[in-house]
């Protein structure tokens, strides 16, 4: 069975919740203890002077910064360096310069899984698939995502030419010009040749907008996926936010607006207790269908912020499992002559309630709870194993000319919770779908909502956890069982050929004819 191994990349979530600022903004310290520094600049002159080696002056520095910011203790606050800013502004802001793809390694080489609508790589004729051989001449045998990232991505306007082998084994050279990209972060059910499609129930007027992360264009991008499906009658919705770990916090205040006329959607305080509360505005292109929320333990930052807003303003049923936790909110400053750049966590948001979502320690120990629950009878639960089932089985409707299927077995709840496989169904395995769209149903015909699932508390996300935990065991225990029988595999041939596995064998062991053939 060949290994894949997927990337994320273009379309990585940024579980992070982020206000953009300048250096200069920064708030500075009441006093000027210049003593402080004194034992930094005495270490640095001593390893500067007398370590055995010239001592590299740039990642000291570095490693000083590293340090200073680990010391507070906060996952969030972090410090990246010059040399991971491109990655991390490009996950911030959504936007890159590269060929437009999503990427994995399939059997040791990089695999186009789809080229992004109106890319470059699109425009080229890369299709969804395709084996990229090389890169600019450079195997990508046995490199990793990565690695690959690395030689696509480039300046804009410059050119990059892949080596592709198509899925009928046509091999052929491909040259693309690099552009800017933008990260499709609002997606449909599944995608045509046109594009995504978001009509999931057309009979009953059941829309599918589903939020990968939050970029400076999401909202925009939300609103004008909205406006169509109003035109084309859209009755009930579903925003799926499952996986979706935050991102930007203007972006999610703007989403949660489009939403509500009226009430408090966010409020940030800082450590002095000092803030500001964000209010919805009363549009006129405000969506007024009945909503449905898919969370998970996944769904973050602004994830919450947006699913919390609606719950509370009572805008909307959340359903799935408890949220990840996440309430705090990040400032990303540039350090001056390009050191590098700082995020760090500057306040907590809190929901409509008042009430701010962290989970902490004290959580696990019967303290408040944390993230945003399910309505009741609205807990939904999946475990590792058929999150991944759905993933498998939902991969072949992203990808445009991916397998076709009848349009009306989306609005057939029972076809989207069955797993392909039973009984010789081929649905997607996704019970938190059928559940939102059978809810969906009963409202736009007029009902109250009905009890899809289970109630929601502190019994119900431990039984989430635990089945989660469960399941990581069993995956250790098997990886443990595989990795222990290719230990004694390894111990019967070592047993039969010692020097096969001599620690003595260098590369001065090698012979010339041999050392030359390895390096065709």
């Amino acid at each position: 069975m060949a290994l894949t191994v997927r990337c994320l990349r273009p379309l990585a979530c940024v579980s992070l919740l982020l206000v953009l600022a300048a250096a200069d903004d920064a708030p500075k310290s009441p006093t000027r203890d210049y003593a402080w520094y004194d034992a930094i600049v005495e270490t640095r002159e001593l390893l500067a002077g007398a370590f055995v080696e010239t001592p590299d002056d740039q990642s000291m520095q570095q490693a000083v910064l590293g340090a200073m910011v680990a010391s507070l203790g906060d996952p969030y606050t972090v410090y990246v360096p010059p040399t991971s800013e491109r990655e991390f502004t490009k996950g911030l802001r959504g936007t890159y310069v590269g060929i437009g793809a999503e990427i994995d390694i399939h059997e040791s080489y990089l695999r186009i899984v789809s080229p992004l609508d109106d890319s470059p790589a699109q425009q080229a004729g890369v299709l969804a698939g395709d084996l990229v051989i090389a890169i600019d001449g450079s195997s990508t045998l046995g490199k990793t995502a990565d690695a690959c990232m690395d030689l696509l991505l480039g300046e804009a306007g410059t050119p990059v030419t892949l080596r592709l082998r198509h899925i009928d084994g046509r091999e052929e050279d491909v040259a693309i010009v690099r552009r800017q990209i933008q990260s499709q972060t609002v997606k449909g059910f599944r995608r045509s040749e046109h594009g995504w499609e978001h009509m999931i129930d057309p009979t009953n007027g059941i829309a599918y907008v589903r939020l990968t992360q939050f970029t400076e264009t999401s909202a925009e991008n939300l609103r004008d996926v909205l406006t169509t499906i109003g035109k084309e009658g859209g009755k009930g919705l579903v925003l799926d936010l499952r996986f979706n770990g935050g991102g930007s916090l203007a972006a999610a205040i703007q989403a949660a607006d489009l939403f509500q006329h009226e009430g408090t959607i966010v409020s940030v305080r800082g450590r002095d207790g000092q803030g500001r509360a964000w209010t919805a505005t009363d549009q006129p292109t405000d969506i007024d269908l009945p909503i449905v929320v898919l969370v998970n333990e996944g769904s973050a930052s602004a994830s919450e912020i947006l699913a919390g807003a609606l719950q509370e303003n009572h805008r909307a049923k959340v359903l799935g499992t408890r949220t990840f936790g996440k309430g705090s909110v990040q400032d990303v400053r540039a350090l001056p002559d390009g050191r590098g750049t700082v995020k760090l966590t500057t306040a907590r948001y809190y929901l409509p309630s008042g009430r701010n979502i962290t989970r902490s320690p004290k959580s696990a120990d019967g303290g408040a709870p944390w993230g945003v629950d399910p309505d009741s009878g609205f807990h939904v639960g999946m475990s590792d194993d058929e999150e991944r089932t759905m993933f498998i089985a939902r991969r072949r409707w992203e990808i445009p000319g991916g397998t076709p299927t009848d349009p009306g077995r989306w609005a057939d709840p029972e076809w989207v919770k069955s797993a392909p496989g039973e009984d010789g169904a081929d649905g997607i395995g996704d019970p938190q779908l059928a559940a939102a769209m059978s809810a969906l149903r009963e409202r736009i015909a007029g009902n109250e909502w009905p009890r899809v699932g289970d109630d929601p508390g502190a019994s119900a996300s431990a039984s989430d956890e635990l089945r989660r935990a469960r399941s990581y065991r069993e995956r250790l225990v098997a990886e443990m069982r595989a990795t222990e029988k290719r230990i004694g595999e390894l111990e019967d041939v070592a047993a039969m050929r010692p020097d096969a596995f001599s620690p003595a064998l260098t590369p001065d062991a090698v012979q010339p004819e041999q050392h030359r053939d390895d390096n065709k």
